[in-house]
């Protein structure tokens, strides 16, 4: 299955089974289905719960709190990660803080779906991964799945948990991906997905070994890494595993403890940019948890400059393999 059916599948059964859950957003009825496709074929089976809207993020987030504060769980689709900017004082005014307002005599169990990243050539203002930026808002959970995880089985987790605020970020890169397990994962690597509700996939080069090397990322990232994984076997014979947390706010250091112990070296990538970043509240975050003494600690993001437009420029501005190489071979090679 594909990531991509993997979420439509989550959202029909969700539409299917729980009367209360709406979905909508711009562009999403057929015979569009969203600008990415997702949500193809779903308003031709749910016509009455999944809506197009006017373009105006601002409005179509803030009537998610007025749904949800009448017991309804919608489910918003912004067209691009960057647009949710245009709905963030609903967002860090509204929604994330009705609860306590309120005494929690209200809940705002909402749901925001939206396509995050960049390397498709979209330009500076349709290619941002912006969970760093929305991470700063108390209250508000991101979960950003990778094809090794069940992003269908979590958005279905997300919507249903609890009352609280959530973005569900969607790497574009990944709709067309094979969802990975461990009997399909490249030759060479391991896998292992915990069994949390918000799981954490392990991506290993080593079977048997304490590998040398730990990298934090999240989401599209893992595109890269399973190629830095084997390259850096192949190339310079070092051990090494990465961690892919399904939600990475909160950030729950003990998920990744037992991951550490025998890591020289700790790298966190992310395609948010390096500075003020996810990797920096990472770090602090195993740092204060004692996690991280006598170790080479590294960040990697993207450089502090819009994305341009051309792909060639593009892959100059967001963290790559080869920076990933060659990052960990100055340290140990």
């Amino acid at each position: 299955m594909k990531f991509i059916e993997s979420i439509r599948n989550g959202l029909d059964s969700l539409l299917g089974n729980y009367p209360e859950v709406v979905l909508y957003g711009e562009d999403l009825i057929d015979p569009y289905g969203g600008a990415f496709k997702v949500t193809k074929g779903l308003s031709t089976k749910y016509p009455d719960r999944v809506w197009n809207t006017p373009i105006s993020e601002a409005a179509i987030i803030g009537m998610s709190a007025g749904m949800a504060m009448c017991k309804m769980k919608p489910i918003v689709e912004i067209m691009f990660g960057d647009f949710t900017s245009l709905g963030v004082d609903q967002l860090l005014n509204h929604l994330t803080k009705y609860a306590w307002m309120y005494n929690n005599q209200v809940e705002t169990p909402v749901t925001i779906r939206t396509a995050m990243g960049g390397r498709r050539g979209y330009g500076p203002t349709h290619s941002q991964s912006l969970e760093a930026l929305l991470s700063t808002i108390p209250g508000l959970s991101i979960i950003a799945p990778s094809h090794y995880h069940d992003p269908g089985r979590i958005l279905q987790q997300a919507v249903l948990e609890d009352s609280s605020v959530k973005v569900f970020s969607e790497y574009k890169l990944l709709y067309p991906q094979e969802l990975q397990t461990p009997n399909t994962v490249k030759s060479g690597l391991t896998l292992d997905v915990s069994s949390d509700v918000y799981p954490i996939a392990h991506l290993s080069n080593c079977e048997f070994d304490n590998p040398e090397i730990l990298i934090i990322s999240y989401g599209g990232n893992a595109l890269l890494l399973e190629q830095v994984l084997l390259d850096l076997l192949i190339e310079y014979e070092l051990s090494a595993q990465c961690a892919l947390p399904a939600r990475i706010k909160p950030f729950d250091p003990l998920q990744i403890q037992h991951l550490i112990s025998e890591a020289q070296v700790v790298l966190v990538v992310e395609e948010s940019p390096k500075c003020h970043g996810w990797g920096a509240e990472v770090v602090a975050t195993l740092s204060e948890a004692g996690l991280l003494s006598g170790k080479n600690v590294f960040r990697i993001g993207s450089a502090e400059t819009p994305i341009p437009s051309s792909m060639a420029q593009e892959e100059q501005v967001l963290p790559s393999a080869a920076q990933i190489m060659e990052t960990i071979s100055q340290i140990l090679v």
